[in-house]
């Protein structure tokens, strides 16, 4: 198998590691990708971004009540 961050993952596709990648994993090489997309345009005064791990994916919410999300204009 493959090994990443410390766990060993067999041979073949993975559709979602621990942390949200889609890895391919054959001998002697991995290939991964993110399942997820960084919010780089939101207004960042009045909003943070906190990862969602079982979403795979950044929420952007407001830094002052965490219960509601802000808008996104961009993500990378």
């Amino acid at each position: 198998g493959c090994m990443l961050n410390g766990k060993v993952y067999p041979f073949g596709l993975i559709e979602r590691t621990e942390d949200c990648y889609r890895c391919s994993c054959s001998e002697g090489r991995m290939k991964c990708c993110s399942l997820f997309t960084t919010p780089v345009a939101y207004d960042n005064k009045k909003c943070k971004v906190v990862f969602n791990k079982k979403r795979c994916d950044y929420d952007v919410v407001q830094k002052d009540d965490p219960s509601k999300e802000c808008s996104v204009y961009s993500r990378v």
